[in-house]
């Protein structure tokens, strides 16, 4: 019987320095080596399945994809250079026979739109097992995408990644991408390329938030690696002179609040086919909030499901590598011990917060979600 471990901080800590030695992909070039036994593709073997995953595009106009079956999609918590680590067949294909057969696709994806460290990779895994939807996580196209601004980066345009990322293994699923945090730069964008798609937009607060990102080692690195382009990002949607954080605590805060901000924005346009969620509360009654996700993306909630994913491993284990344990009791004492090691930076985070909150209206509406 493995025995539970007394000290949250102490496990998060190990669990993160596990984490941290996988290594992470340079989203400008994920893995784009030429490979041995890559072997041609033709546009109608990328129709109909999505067996055949474009992984990333390249400047020379040649495309990398990967094979993957229902299974290695269900388990995979990375649709980027990570998921070679798994060595899966390869192909290549020029980007215009991939604009081909996007040509002859719909865009037709749900979105999880999420400000990162937000339980959103679980959320994604507990609606995949719904039977009428099929869940793709951080696909690197989207985030391509996201890097151009929206724009036909290496000869894809929007609506065709979208399309390639919305075939599904059954007629009557639909996609339901979750994407990686950057991306909220074009959700909006993405939204307007279909008619009916929903967004789930998944937050905490953000004392929780400062809490949730100082608690562990690798969650900090990457606040920090991502620090500058977040600056520049809410500077150019609010339009104003943001003072520069000067604190770790501030840093996070300003990360939280560059996310916030995005989903604001996107929410300003699309309201009526957004719905927000604080994943706190649906730790709090994860049955209910569930439902209302599932019902929220365009499909019936079903009881009996429900209940057993709930009642199942997903909600023990940690969500983007389940090898290990954790769960929402942990979870708590984690954040617990969070805020009493960083007291300081938490505080200086929400004080820097506080005193943003009439430099523009997306900060104002972010505060007071």
């Amino acid at each position: 019987m493995r025995r539970r471990p007394r000290d949250g901080s102490s496990h998060r800590r190990r669990l993160s320095n596990k984490l941290s030695s996988q290594p992470m992909p340079d989203p400008d070039s994920p893995n784009r080596t030429p490979t041995p036994g890559r072997t041609p593709i033709e546009t109608d073997t990328l129709i109909g399945t999505p067996a055949w995953l474009p992984l990333a595009t390249a400047p020379d106009a040649t495309v990398r994809l990967i094979r993957l079956t229902a299974a290695d999609y269900r388990v995979a918590s990375f649709l980027d250079a990570r998921i070679l680590q798994r060595s899966p067949p390869q192909a290549e294909c020029p980007v215009t026979t991939l604009a081909a057969a996007a040509a002859r696709l719909a865009p037709n994806a749900q979105f999880i739109f999420h400000i990162g460290h937000v339980g959103s990779t679980l959320l994604s895994r507990l609606a995949g097992e719904h039977p009428k939807l099929f869940s793709l996580r951080e696909p690197t196209l989207l985030r391509e995408a996201a890097q151009a601004g929206g724009d036909a980066g290496n000869g894809l345009t929007l609506p065709q990644r979208l399309g390639l990322l919305s075939r599904t293994w059954r007629p009557e699923q639909r996609a339901l991408i979750k994407a990686t945090s950057v991306v909220n730069e074009i959700a909006a964008n993405l939204l307007a390329c279909t008619a009916d798609s929903r967004a789930i937009l998944l937050y905490t607060s953000a004392p929780t938030y400062l809490r949730a990102i100082l608690a562990g080692p690798n969650s900090r690195l990457e606040t920090r690696a991502l620090a500058a382009t977040r600056l520049e990002r809410l500077r150019r949607r609010t339009g104003s002179t943001l003072p520069e954080p000067r604190s770790e605590g501030e840093w996070v805060a300003m990360s939280w609040l560059c996310e916030m901000a995005a989903l604001e924005e996107t929410t300003m346009r699309f309201g009526p086919r957004v719905r927000w969620m604080d994943f706190e509360r649906f730790l709090l009654e994860p049955g209910t909030r569930l439902a209302e996700m599932l019902h929220a993306v365009g499909v019936e909630p079903d009881t009996r499901m429900i209940e057993t994913v709930l009642a199942g491993p997903l909600m023990h284990r940690y969500s983007k590598a389940p090898e290990h344990a954790y769960d929402p009791d942990l979870r708590r004492r984690v954040l617990v011990q969070a805020g009493l090691e960083h007291t300081a930076e938490i505080r200086s985070g929400m004080d820097w917060l506080a005193s943003q909150r009439s430099a523009h209206p997306l900060i104002a509406a972010a505060l007071a979600r």
